[in-house]
Formats: C-alpha cells, sequence, structure tokens
C-alpha cells in the first residue's frame, strides 16, 4: 500500500552558485537533456526539478531513471507532481473496477504519445498490453520490478523552501510554508490558475510548474515563464508534452540572493527552424482560445478554413479545419499576428495556404510572409 503524504523539505543553497529550475518534463527525455545542455549544466549547478517527471512523452521510464542518477551527485533536487503522485496512486489502486478506465487512458495517451508510463512498466516485465485484463495481469510484476523507482517517487519533497524561494509543482494553500503540512499532497501539486486564485501575497517568492503558462492569457498564446512581482509567484510551465507547440523552460537565478530582475529563463522545443524574409506588424485584439474555453460555432465551414464563433468572447473569426475537433469544439488556437523582422528565426508549426502559424520566442502566432 502507497501512503502518499505532504513533506516539506527545508534547505540552504550556498551564495555563488547558480540555481536552475525546470518543471513539467513529463516524459520528454531529449528536451531534458538539450536544455541541460544548452544552459551548460554543471556540477556547481543546483537543479531544481518541480514535479511531473512522467507521463505524456515517450520515453517516461528512462526519464525518471536518468532523474535519479542525476541526483546521485547531489545538486539535483526534484519534487513530486500531481501525475507523478496520481501514477503512483493509480498502480496502487489498480483492480478489475478500475482497470477498464484506466486502459482507455492508456490508449488515449498511446495515440497522442505513442506510449504510457505504465505501458513501459510493463512491457519490461514481459507483458503486452492488449486488453485490460493485460493490464491488472501485470500489476504484481511492476510493482515488484520498478519498487526502487516507486520508493524514488514516493519519498520526493512536495515542498521545497530555501533562503529566498520556494518550490512547489502546483501551488501553496497557506500564505505561512509550514502551515501547508496538513494540507494534502493533491491540494498542493494540484492548483489549477493558481496565479491568479491564490489570496495570498507571499514573503519569498514560489516557483511552480503544473498550470501551462500560455492558458493564464486569452489574447495570445506564449510559453515563457511569468514572474508576478505583486504576489511573488514565478509559473514555469511551458507546456511541454502537453501543448503542440510548448517548450521546456528552465529558469536561470544566478544567485539564492539575487533580485527578481537578475533572473532570466531559457527553452527547447524540437519544432523546425525558418528564417523570416519579410517583416509584418502585430495585430491587435486578438483571441486565445485554449481548452479551458474551446467551445465554438461552426457558421460556415470551407474546404481548409471554417468561419467560427468563439462562444466565451463572441469573436468571430476563421480557423484551419485541422483546429476542429468535432462540432462544437477546436484545438488550442489563436488569431494573433506576430510581430516579425526580416531575419527572425520563428518555429514553424504548421502551413496553410493563407500563411503560417509560428513560435517567435514563445509566442504563437500568424506569419504571412515568405521564409527560408
Amino acid at each position: 500500500m502507497i501512503n502518499l503524504t505532504t513533506r516539506i523539505e527545508h534547505i540552504t543553497v550556498e551564495q555563488g552558485r547558480r540555481i536552475l529550475v525546470t518543471s513539467d518534463i513529463h516524459g520528454n527525455l531529449s528536451y531534458f537533456k538539450k536544455l541541460l545542455q544548452k544552459a551548460e549544466f554543471c556540477d556547481n549547478d543546483i537543479l531544481f526539478i518541480v514535479g511531473d517527471i512522467v507521463e505524456k512523452g515517450n520515453e517516461n521510464l528512462n526519464t525518471l531513471r536518468y532523474v535519479m542518477e542525476l541526483c546521485e551527485k547531489g545538486n539535483v533536487i526534484p519534487l513530486i507532481g500531481n501525475v507523478d503522485a496520481n501514477r503512483l496512486k493509480i498502480i496502487d489502486e489498480l483492480c478489475e473496477d478500475n482497470v477498464n478506465g484506466f486502459y482507455k487512458y492508456i490508449l488515449n495517451l498511446r495515440e497522442w504519445a505513442g506510449t504510457s508510463f505504465y505501458e513501459e512498466l510493463a512491457n519490461e516485465c514481459g507483458y503486452a498490453l492488449n486488453c485490460a485484463e493485460d493490464v491488472l495481469a501485470a500489476k504484481q510484476a511492476v510493482i515488484t520490478h520498478f519498487e526502487n523507482e516507486f520508493n524514488f517517487l514516493k519519498n520526493l519533497p512536495t515542498v521545497t523552501e530555501t533562503q529566498n524561494f520556494v518550490f512547489v509543482h502546483g501551488g501553496l494553500r497557506e500564505q505561512q510554508v509550514s502551515n501547508n503540512i496538513n494540507k494534502g499532497i493533491f491540494e498542493l501539486t494540484k492548483f489549477d490558475t493558481f496565479m491568479t486564485e491564490t489570496p495570498h501575497t507571499f514573503e519569498k517568492y514560489v516557483i511552480v510548474g503544473h498550470w501551462p503558462v500560455c492558458l493564464y492569457s486569452n489574447c495570445t498564446q506564449q510559453f515563457n515563464p511569468i514572474i508576478n512581482r505583486d504576489k511573488k509567484i514565478i509559473s514555469i510551465d511551458g507546456g511541454c508534452g502537453v501543448k503542440k507547440d510548448g517548450q521546456l523552460n528552465l529558469l536561470i537565478i544566478p544567485d539564492i540572493n539575487c533580485s527578481a530582475d537578475e533572473i532570466t529563463y531559457i527553452s527547447y522545443d524540437e519544432i523546425p527552424c525558418v528564417s523570416a524574409l519579410e517583416s509584418q506588424e502585430a495585430s491587435e485584439n486578438s483571441v486565445h482560445i485554449s481548452w479551458i474555453d474551446n467551445e465554438i460555432r461552426i457558421i460556415e465551414k470551407g474546404e481548409e478554413f471554417s468561419f467560427i464563433e468563439h462562444i466565451q468572447s463572441g469573436k468571430r473569426l476563421n480557423i484551419p479545419n485541422s483546429y476542429l475537433r468535432g462540432e462544437n469544439k477546436c484545438a488550442d488556437y489563436t488569431d494573433y499576428v506576430l510581430p516579425v523582422n526580416k531575419g527572425d528565426s520563428l518555429s514553424l508549426i504548421a502551413q496553410t495556404s493563407k500563411g503560417c502559424i509560428v513560435k517567435k520566442d514563445g509566442v504563437t502566432g500568424w506569419y504571412y510572409g515568405k521564409y527560408v
């Protein structure tokens, strides 16, 4: 029986050491490794991984084992995320009553990412998951074979507090860190819209993942970390593994005693890049449709584009049919036209007859010029 309880850890970080912070790797090992290479991560750095190590990527088990390997040097501090904790709970509680629902979830992940955490575990134990019965049959072998990995995950701290920064996957429910000890692990690892919903202003900067930062705006779709200086919250989840144009972010804190103005970041994605040959101006009055409010009404359906009304905002706009999800929903989409200068590097997300959907400096939008 796996017992998941809230653990608050207090550590002192030496002055003069660079602090790197990432979150929500979601089993995307190549992103994680290349991001660390880009940052020139070294033994003198301290790396915080703010939860959701596994699931939704295609190398979940290898990602977990790589994090475990990094921890052996003593300068890597991972925390538990809601997905990490949820997988432990689901595996522990697998039974005839719930296995059909979990198998459907495995099939959805297989379609989305090619695999799932549990499928990788079962495969290594010699089980192929062709039906719900296979999932249940693999349970005991999985629990026995992966005892070390499961113990590693369940013993991760929920909150880590340093001199000037606090790390937690979802968010703090109470203003004082110590007062959160009586909160359940999922209350702290799954705090949707923490940055806008919490009533608190914190004494130290609270650094969180969990909620993709692109969901904080209904005008533009941007994936870079957000620093809220009023509440002292830094939200860093770049949507890696869960958003088509997401990225893995890495916060760079040059010293434990630095100011918020000295904090920078880098990111990594694997979207192919092109170079803009023409300039264009940014648009105004754009809309960002996300899964939070993705209900639409199709007014006129065309061959490549459809004219729709976004129910939440009331805005009418054209969207590519590839973004439609049935008759009344759409995938994450924005009609924002990016400001682009000739020579800018653009990540090419989708091409249409009218232009391209691209990402520039972490912001997604339309580009209507030529490129190479």
